[in-house]
């Protein structure tokens, strides 16, 4: 696994400082490649990048949001296609996905299920776009036709399939970062009356539809995020997430909230309840099992702009709830080797019903990444009746049949066989691991 670090966030035309792509050398030492790859001849401030294989040739291209302001900061957004030699190409401009506008946030998703992986940015005082992909190498903006345009104080957004329908979702954060942004969040609390921006829960409903679902899951409230991710901490099979507040000025400290799924019915805020409601401002997110114990635990980096700022970073391990699991690793041939956009589909048996989980292989939302080996909770699960895996490239459908519960395997495109991994469990608080 190689790195892709940003730089020159806020900073305006200061900011115009080189990326960074570290290439893994397999034995834990990485090298700089940026400028041989391509990827440092133009740049622009930024601090939110998505790899995807738009193109379906099997190899990953990235998308990197720049910070565009008119008048001020010439940014426009690039997206680098993989020549398939080690060398990118910034194609945006033939694209048709520049933006022109202050990206918050990136994210790739397969939203009309055509088999070709869609853009949605996230911007700053504009209205966000969702590109979709013609499968020519060029995208149309579709935002306002599909009314996914909104809030235009965005930061955080995310794909994600939260009610186990088989479609995606889009999640989009209110984040309103100006002077009036503070007093809409006290106000709110308060039950004042307001122009509150607040978040937007887009259902998808597959055929490219979307509809705003906010205040019917519970979730119309103002949180001002800044980092923000997704998974599911109690292994029910339904997708949970976590809102790090980051309201950059000093004048302003509120907790971070975590919201649990309620089966795709709703969410319950549990910030207090699970111990999630630090005072600080959570810049990054996220889940992952870093104990190899079955259940996600959460990464949460803290810290303002401003030097006086300074916050410890918080680590919340998981403990438990029962709940059974299995973490699946894909290995792609033919389709990207990291497997993104490749989608999960499993069926369990619970309580004597058949149920379905589905999960699409991505790193989760902006301002952290989730490790692309998905944890998958199976709730009171008896038995796995099958796995069902879709590859990106070729469309390939593999299943797998009667597989165990709680166990960590590996899934190779186009293998007959799956392999068990066998992950040792760590001691997160011991010093020797």
């Amino acid at each position: 696994m190689d790195i892709f670090v940003m730089r020159g966030a806020w900073l305006g035309g200061q900011g115009k400082v080189p990326n960074s792509l570290l290439q893994n050398d397999g034995s834990g030492k990485f090298s700089d490649v940026t400028f041989a790859a391509g990827l440092a001849e133009v740049h622009y401030p930024t601090q939110t990048a998505a790899w995807a294989d738009y193109d379906n040739d099997g190899h990953l291209d990235l998308y990197v949001g720049n910070e565009h302001k008119t008048g001020s900061s010439h940014a426009p957004s690039q997206l680098f296609h993989n020549n398939g030699d080690g060398t990118f190409s910034d194609v945006a401009k033939a694209a048709g996905v520049q933006n022109m506008r202050y990206a918050k946030s990136v994210v790739w998703g397969d939203y009309d299920a055509d088999g070709f992986a869609d853009l949605y940015v996230s911007n700053v005082g504009e209205s966000n776009r969702l590109y979709r992909n013609q499968g020519d190498g060029t995208f149309r903006n579709e935002a306002h036709m599909l009314n996914v345009a909104g809030p235009d104080a965005s930061f955080p957004a995310w794909f994600w399939d939260f009610d186990n329908d088989g479609n995606l979702d889009l999640f989009v954060s209110g984040s309103d970062f100006s002077k009036g942004g503070l007093a809409s969040y006290v106000g709110s609390k308060l039950d004042l009356p307001g122009n509150h921006v607040l978040p937007r829960l887009y259902r998808g409903d597959g055929k490219g539809g979307f509809s705003n679902v906010a205040k019917a899951q519970n979730l119309d409230e103002v949180s001002l995020p800044m980092g923000a991710n997704f998974g599911d901490l109690d292994n029910d099979g339904f997708l949970d997430f976590y809102l790090g507040t980051g309201y950059p000025d000093y004048d302003a400290l509120m907790p971070s909230v975590m919201y649990r799924n309620l089966g795709g019915h709703g969410f319950s805020d549990i910030t207090f309840a699970g111990g999630f409601g630090h005072l600080q401002k959570g810049h990054g997110v996220a889940f992952a099992d870093l104990d190899n114990d079955g259940d996600q635990d959460v990464y949460e980096q803290m810290g303002g702009f401003f030097r006086g700022d300074k916050a410890f970073n918080s680590l919340f391990e998981n403990p438990g709830f029962g709940n059974h699991w299995i973490t699946v690793k894909l290995v792609g041939t033919k389709s990207n080797r990291s497997a993104i956009g490749a989608r999960i589909h499993i069926q369990i048996v619970e309580d004597g019903q058949l149920r379905s989980i589905y999960r699409h292989v991505n790193s989760g939302g902006s301002f952290g990444a989730n490790p692309l080996r998905q944890s998958i909770g199976l709730g009171k699960a008896s038995k796995i009746e099958q796995l069902v895996i879709d590859w990106p490239t070729t469309g390939k459908r593999q299943t797998f049949r009667d597989l165990a519960l709680d166990q960590f395997v590996e899934i190779t495109e186009g293998l007959e066989a799956y392999r068990q991994l066998p992950l040792k469990k760590l001691d997160l608080k011991s010093k020797s691991q």
